[in-house]
């Protein structure tokens, strides 16, 4: 087995030979001068944190005050808005895997945290911080570990679950617009299917939903953690993919497909983003990182008060989530570690959701009044804290394996192809079967 997924492995030698990403460790100091490695022309110890979308740190001022704690200390923020999947993470394993260009504080998606934690010799091993545990619940700090139990990342949020929809579309298709009628019309699938044919029998020019997979990734942790855990495949490489989760959350997706609920808004793109800013969809799966951190900043000011949320359909459940670690090719890991530890610890995470939205992972950071009564006025008025918090209180561990991210990117390529008409509804299942196969071959292989 390879030390890390390598699907991308090719491309991501190319960007970072070209420098397509600046996941750098701060190595050395000016040019001509003979500067200790990892330091600056003033002496200081320089951190830099590599990261990806919007972990709030620069939002929330947390650079100034960690560096007015620690004056030796120079800390660098960089990545903010890098998609994690299809830029960061190439790029981060190419430099964990030869050693050099990583930061001294990395970021890492809670869905990639098994397969890039596998290799403990890879990460500097946090066993100062092991008095953390009472932080976070007991699977948030599992997830934290090596295969052999060391500890290599502290969490820094999590995704809760929740929707979020344009009440001036609601209201344009005949739909309730307060959130606890909607909430009520919705409360079970079977009721969000139903408000989905509504909206598309209205005819208004907008398509229900944004896209196949933010409604697909919800589902299936929500149906994977009411469950057995089982998704799509385990450390083996043995695909799931007739799992009860990845059944019917890509079934969920194809009927509402057929029904037109569904629009070509491929996650992450600029229509995407268009769509969200313009009111191409009227509903999006929004996790609090995505609320905060994408659908208010991307959607823009000017839509302040049309962005509503409730609670998502069926049971609680949990989508998101990240994680800080320190490569053990760090110039300054024991400075390192003690940045991450802060950057994580409670009050910090309050300071981020204030800032971000991002919801804490510890228990204490989200029963803190500023968090657990939170509202948002760009949201109407919604109760954040009390819809994201009601969501995670009672799941259980999902099973993220290995081959879980790129196996996860073979499905919603998939499902992006039925969206666009470059699959048909019958041929989805066996093309997510041969996508996920050759998913699997190659990250085994190490391409």
């Amino acid at each position: 087995m390879h030390l890390l997924n390598r699907r991308n492995g090719k491309v991501a030698l190319a960007a970072a030979a070209a420098g397509a990403l600046a996941l750098t460790s701060a190595c050395s100091g000016d040019g001509d001068d003979a500067e200790e490695a990892g330091t600056n022309a003033d002496g200081q110890i320089v951190l830099t944190v590599s990261l990806f979308g919007t972990f709030g740190y620069t939002e929330a001022a947390l650079e100034a005050e960690y560096e007015a704690a620690n004056p030796d200390i120079d800390v660098v923020f960089e990545g903010d808005g890098v998609n994690f999947d299809a830029e960061y993470r190439p790029n981060l394993e190419t430099a964990l895997e030869t050693g050099s260009g990583a930061g001294d504080v990395v970021g890492i998606d809670e869905q990639a945290s098994p397969q890039l934690f596998n290799n403990p010799d890879l990460w500097y091993e946090l066993s100062d911080y092991e008095d953390r545990e009472g932080d976070y619940t007991a699977r948030t700090w599992n997830l934290g570990h090596t295969p052999d139990g060391g500890l290599v990342g502290l969490a820094t949020d999590i995704g809760g679950m929740a929707m979020c929809y344009r009440n001036d579309l609601f209201a344009e298709a005949g739909l309730p617009t307060d959130r606890n009628e909607v909430a009520a019309l919705w409360s079970t699938w079977d009721g969000f299917k139903s408000v989905a044919q509504t909206f598309v029998d209205s005819g208004v020019d907008a398509a229900f939903l944004d896209s196949p997979t933010q409604l697909q990734n919800l589902l299936l942790g929500q149906l994977a953690g009411q469950g057995d855990g089982k998704m799509y495949v385990d450390n083996d490489g043995n695909l799931t993919l007739d799992s009860a989760a990845a059944t019917e959350s890509v079934n969920t997706v194809l009927e509402l497909h057929e029904m037109g609920a569904i629009g070509n808004f491929a996650s992450w793109s600029e229509e995407w983003n268009a769509g969200m800013a313009e009111g191409g969809f009227a509903v999006m799966p929004c996790p609090a990182w995505m609320a905060g951190g994408v659908i208010q900043p991307t959607s823009g000011e000017e839509n302040a008060g049309k962005w509503d949320m409730a609670p998502a359909p069926g049971v609680a459940g949990n989508w998101g989530g990240s994680f800080l670690a320190v490569p053990a090719q760090s110039e300054h890991p024991e400075e390192a570690a003690a940045l991450a530890s802060w950057l994580t610890a409670p009050e910090q995470q309050i300071k981020v959701f204030e800032a971000v939205g991002n919801f804490p992972s510890s228990p204490a950071a989200q029963a803190d009044p500023k968090v657990a009564g939170y509202t948002s006025d760009y949201f109407s008025g919604a109760p954040v804290g009390e819809i994201i918090g009601a969501s995670i209180q009672s799941f259980e561990p999902l099973e993220y394996s290995y081959y879980h991210p790129p196996v996860k990117g073979a499905v919603e390529g998939v499902l992006n192809g039925v969206a666009d008409g470059t699959f048909t509804i019958d041929q989805a299942h066996e093309e997510i079967q041969a996508a996920a196969e050759e998913a699997v071959e190659l990250a085994g292989s190490g391409l």
